[in-house]
């Protein structure tokens, strides 16, 4: 027995020492494939002093040929990738092992796909069902029921279902967990998606008009006209603020009380109106218009949102969709997929840290005062959050959120309604969310408002100052646990930097947004590189050189600028500039590639 139990103890411990052998070839495998990945998208025919986005992602595309139909860029690469991952889950796990939330996910995703073609038409007979919606498109000219239609209730409605760039773009300031005021701003500069006359062809041929009824082409006419001078509005920015009862026009205050429904606006409730002149020459222009047409142009421009805005046509484009809507879902099902992420996190969260302490000791360097005293207190203040469903109590969280909605994977139509009506709640109430901190109560979280993305990117939000990284970030190669300290401070603590700066709104401090890039591209590519090389020790050079088969320090640090930025390689190489100026005044870069002209340029 005894002979028996060495021998025993002799296989475990050959058997131990061949896994571990095993992990230290897999350790080095991955790490000399992403060096071969960031070296064999170099090409020789640019110089890096003069063009190094080029130099470092040119052949990117050429290497991505065949995926070409199914992601753009890197960041789109990881997002097709995650996808797919997310799809093989959602098909292959049973509905009674899935969470409600993640079956709200999968009865999207599903009826998403099993819509091939998008028909605008069912979505007005969804909302005449469901929503009691009487268009005014199938109205009759002369129908007793004309007087009936108010623009401003429609334009309310349509805000519930994420409208918000038509008119007026409306959100809520939350000044405590139960006060509140509502902000009424002029539309972006660009103020809308531009239709053409084909869309108002394409809905003639497909949306079956009454009898009586303005046609689409006639109505394009007018909204064509009608939208010109809309777009001609050119004022000087004026805010003031009023109580409910002081609205200048009866309109307005129609629009507040349809949008606040079933609450009724208290007198004394404080609206904010970003530009007061905006709002009367839109008033001065509406007077030539009557309530018929006005809700016949917002029912067509709200048709042409929710065609614009719908990413449908390929199971990646759904589950995208899917993400978007559903983004703490993702992140859950990813945890499950990759339940080593989550001794990541520590670590991330870490590199954060030392990341800000960085960058905050270099802006401190600034001689000129260029750096308002405003962004270090963002800075000192700004929280990390990787993952975003990761604990019970996040889980119970998303149970409350999504367990209302009756999602079926037979109406896309009625799902995506709903979840934009969801959103539409949701970003006008305020929910205690302590997860971010992990260790706080007191922390109150308004849920992100719907946006879709084809690509996994940080996301940061002013009004919590917090930073979010998605699970899906954390892959390569951006990121993987065996991954060398080298790739992972190059790629994730770059993306940290430039993510930071998110926060720094330049033009408000009479920065030009040329200007601004390039004061966070430096500074956050200089926190990176000084956070690693200024720690290390000769031994992890020799060390490194060994991995890589490198012969001096300058090809390591010529490798760490090539993966710093390969996250920004793309098809149509729309970062070239921003790399640039990231890159040609920084001196770390300006040493490293040599490049003498471009020491008369540097910053740090």
């Amino acid at each position: 027995m005894k002979i028996f139990g060495e021998l025993f103890l002799v296989v475990v411990i050959l058997v131990v020492q061949c896994l571990c052998k095993d992990m230290v070839m897999d350790h080095n495998a991955i790490n000399q494939k992403q060096k071969n990945l960031v070296m064999d998208h170099v090409d020789m025919d640019y110089k890096p002093c003069s063009d190094f986005y080029q130099y470092a992602c040119y052949k990117w595309s050429d290497l991505h040929e065949e995926h070409r139909d199914n992601y753009t860029s890197v960041a789109e690469m990881l997002n097709y990738e995650m996808n797919m991952e997310i799809m093989d889950y959602v098909e292959k796990t049973p509905m009674k092992d899935m969470p409600s939330f993640v079956q709200v996910l999968k009865a999207f995703y599903e009826s998403c796909v099993e819509s091939q073609e998008l028909i605008p038409l069912k979505f007005m007979q969804w909302m005449k069902k469901e929503a009691n919606m009487k268009w005014a498109l199938f109205t009759p000219n002369d129908s007793k029921n004309v007087k009936e239609f108010s623009w401003p209730t429609t334009l309310a409605m349509f805000r519930k279902y994420g409208l918000n760039d038509i008119f007026l773009e409306t959100s809520m300031q939350f000044q405590s967990l139960f006060s509140f005021v509502i902000d009424l701003d002029e539309p972006s500069s660009d103020r809308f998606s531009f239709m053409y006359s084909f869309h108002l062809e394409a809905y003639n041929d497909s949306i079956p008009l009454p009898e009586g009824t303005m046609d689409f082409m006639k109505l394009w006419e007018i909204i064509e006209k009608f939208e010109d001078k809309f777009n001609g509005i050119n004022v000087e920015k004026q805010k003031k603020i009023f109580k409910f009862n002081e609205l200048p026009y009866p309109w307005l205050k129609e629009y507040v009380t349809a949008l606040m429904k079933p609450q009724k606006p208290d007198a004394d409730m404080e609206i904010i109106i970003d530009n007061v002149a905006y709002l009367e020459a839109f008033n001065n222009i509406i007077k030539e218009y009557d309530g018929l047409f006005l809700c016949r142009y917002l029912e067509v421009r709200f048709l042409h949102y929710l065609e614009v805005a719908n990413k449908r046509d390929s199971p990646n484009e759904c589950m995208t969709n899917a993400r978007s809507f559903l983004p703490m879902a993702i992140d859950w099902i990813y945890a499950q997929l990759h339940p080593e992420l989550l001794n990541e996190i520590p670590k991330v969260q870490q590199m954060f840290e030392n990341v800000v302490k960085n960058i905050n000791k270099t802006l401190h360097m600034d001689k000129y005062g260029l750096i308002p005293k405003e962004f270090f207190t963002k800075l000192e203040t700004m929280h990390l959050m990787v993952g975003s469903s990761l604990s019970e109590k996040d889980m119970k969280m998303m149970e409350s959120y999504y367990g209302n909605l009756h999602l079926t994977t037979n109406d896309y139509y009625g799902n995506y309604l709903q979840l934009l009506e969801l959103y539409n709640k949701m970003e006008y109430s305020y929910f205690v969310y302590s997860s971010y901190l992990r260790n706080s109560d007191d922390i109150v979280f308004k849920i992100p408002s719907y946006t879709y993305y084809s690509d996994i990117r940080p996301q940061y939000y002013p009004s919590m100052n917090l930073l979010i990284f998605p699970l899906g970030l954390l892959r390569p190669p951006v990121y993987h646990v065996a991954f060398a300290d080298i790739f992972k401070q190059s790629s994730l603590a770059t993306l940290m930097g430039l993510s930071i700066f998110e926060s720094f709104d330049g033009k408000q401090y009479g920065f030009s947004e040329e200007e601004a890039q390039k004061i966070t591209g430096i500074a956050a590519m200089h926190a990176s590189f000084e956070i690693f090389f200024s720690s290390l020790t000769e031994q992890e050079i020799s060390k490194y050189l060994t991995m890589f088969g490198f012969t001096s320090l300058q090809q390591l640090k010529q490798m760490y600028f090539l993966n710093a930025i390969y996250y920004n390689c793309d098809w149509y190489m729309t970062k070239s500039e921003r790399v640039g100026a990231m890159v040609n005044s920084l001196l770390d870069f300006i040493e490293t590639y040599d490049c003498k002209m471009n020491g008369f340029l540097r910053m740090f």
